[in-house]
């Protein structure tokens, strides 16, 4: 159907015209994974919204007579007439104005029964409707991350963004979520797809220990997207209100040991992270917010994690005022197996003011600098810095 001309709606446009409808929906396709993602990543030739099936005759309604539905199956296209006794094995639904002849979002139809969602492909998959749903920031639901990649893996063709959708998601999932596309592709196809050894190459690179110092406060997401993402984390923060807060937000799977100490307490500091490696193995990744004025915690950390004999990476949170070059400079000398990384926290300018940054842009920021393996990433700007506030 590459003759078809498509003006496909845009996100925000789906999103008005889906409102106050009393049906549930999703965006789905390749603008589910990049509104999971953050970001726009690649071109979008069409968009895709998913309903349940027993929902068209709603959704048929709700357009009115000023859209034309149409049936694409097997490389043809079929006007709709008779929405509520459609039987639809395959294929979905393109949407035009009518009198058009621009393609604007296509209905892709779910089945369902006793409020799960059924993979078309292989019955035996199910997942109840509540566990397939995501929401942006601003309301907006998408199908989650591994159920739009079976749908793109398990298709009969596979195409070569598919595979590009596949790699640049994966560091971003969480173990559950790669589990879960792994078992069920591992179930459609009896263990016999290329995604397979993809995927379980990844689940095998998993974290095996990750330390975060400071990430109760503003590096809190961070955290819990590290929990989700390693084995095994390790917190030392000196709140204990704020450590409950964290571990009761935390997915109940994670593998989270909380080590309150005052990372001031030189002594105390040294027996947690003694203590930590021995009961759950050698730290991989460390992440570090430390005040400027206990940078000898920093060096009891790295110490300690460096008598492992082995690589191990350290993301350092700085201030926009610290003395970068001089630290990392100390870093790398004082820990050859250290593979040291700058996270440096500037500020927003918006128009004629400028802001500090967000927690929550703190954590995608380290989050983006461990995902992408950034020596160094400065989160918001740093110029010009009479602007800060």
């Amino acid at each position: 159907m590459q003759n078809y001309h498509w003006q496909p709606l845009s996100i925000q446009e789906i999103r008005y015209l889906m409102k106050n409808i009393s049906i549930p929906w999703w965006i789905a396709g390749g603008w589910a994974l990049d509104l999971h993602y953050g970001k726009q990543t690649r071109e979008h030739e069409d968009m895709d919204i998913l309903i349940r099936k027993i929902d068209l005759p709603l959704l048929k309604k709700h357009l009115g007579e000023s859209y034309e539905l149409f049936l694409a199956n097997n490389g043809s296209l079929s006007k709709l007439i008779d929405s509520k006794s459609i039987n639809i094995q395959s294929g979905s639904i393109w949407v035009k104005m009518k009198h058009e002849i621009t393609w604007l979002f296509e209905i892709m139809l779910m089945d369902t029964e006793n409020n799960e969602w059924i993979y078309k492909r292989d019955n035996k998959i199910k997942r109840p409707l509540s566990e397939i749903e995501a929401i942006t920031e601003d309301g907006i639901p998408y199908i989650k991350p591994e159920i739009q990649l079976l749908y793109k893996g398990g298709s009969s063709v596979v195409r070569q963004k598919d595979n590009n959708d596949l790699e640049r998601m994966l560091p971003i999932l969480k173990k559950d979520e790669m589990k879960w596309l792994y078992h069920t592709l591992s179930q459609q196809f009896n263990g016999e797809h290329p995604w397979l050894q993809i995927i379980n190459n990844r689940i095998q690179s998993i974290l095996s220990h990750a330390l975060i110092i400071g990430g109760t406060g503003m590096l809190s997401e961070a955290s819990l997207w590290l929990a989700d993402t390693s084995a095994k984390i390790s917190i030392i923060a000196r709140d204990q209100r704020k450590m409950e807060r964290l571990l009761s937000k935390a997915n109940p799977d994670a593998f989270i040991t909380p080590l309150l100490v005052d990372y001031k307490d030189s002594t105390a500091l040294r027996e947690n992270i003694r203590n930590c490696i021995q009961q759950n193995g050698p730290i991989d990744l460390v992440v570090a917010w430390i005040h400027s004025n206990s940078n000898h915690a920093l060096d009891i950390i790295s110490q300690e994690v460096a008598q492992q004999g082995s690589a191990w990476k350290l993301y350092h949170v700085l201030g926009s005022s610290s003395d970068a070059a001089q630290i990392k400079e100390t870093a790398v000398k004082k820990y050859p197996g250290c593979q040291y990384r700058q996270i440096q926290l500037g500020f927003i300018l918006e128009k004629k003011h400028s802001r500090w940054l967000t927690n929550q842009e703190i954590s995608e920021g380290v989050i983006d600098a461990i995902v992408n393996e950034k020596s160094v990433k400065v989160v918001g700007t740093l110029d010009p810095w009479d602007r800060r506030s």
